[in-house]
């Protein structure tokens, strides 16, 4: 099923994207566990959301590579000075809804451009 993402549909997910982020995170530290990470959970997630309504393959990879460039860098900015659990709860959450918005902006363009091709 190939139907755009409403800007509404995109701010939900991005809502729910950071409240497992900061959960996740949250429990994390409670149980001083660093090694395990939240980010493949939130991945997984938008993966299975992607794949069963909104497969616009060149918005996908858009958003993944906008995703991970943006929770990469925001982790070395963030960790040394916030520490482990704080920078990776802000860093996670900040790409999921970078590559939310790249998503949408992109698969609303594409939409728009086959529409007009028709």
């Amino acid at each position: 099923m190939n139907r755009a993402v409403t800007w509404s549909e995109a701010a939900l997910v991005a809502v729910a994207c950071w409240a497992v982020s900061g959960l996740g995170y949250g429990v994390l530290a409670a149980l001083d566990a660093p090694h395990v990470p939240v980010a493949p959970l939130i991945v997984m997630w938008l993966s299975q959301w992607f794949w069963a309504s909104h497969r616009f393959w060149l918005a996908g990879v858009a958003a993944s590579i906008a995703g991970s460039v943006v929770l990469f860098a925001l982790v070395d900015v963030l960790r040394p000075g916030l520490g482990r659990y704080v920078a990776d709860a802000l860093a996670t959450g900040a790409a999921a809804s970078v590559a939310l918005v790249v998503f949408t902006l992109v698969g609303r363009g594409v939409g728009r451009h086959r529409g007009a091709e028709r």
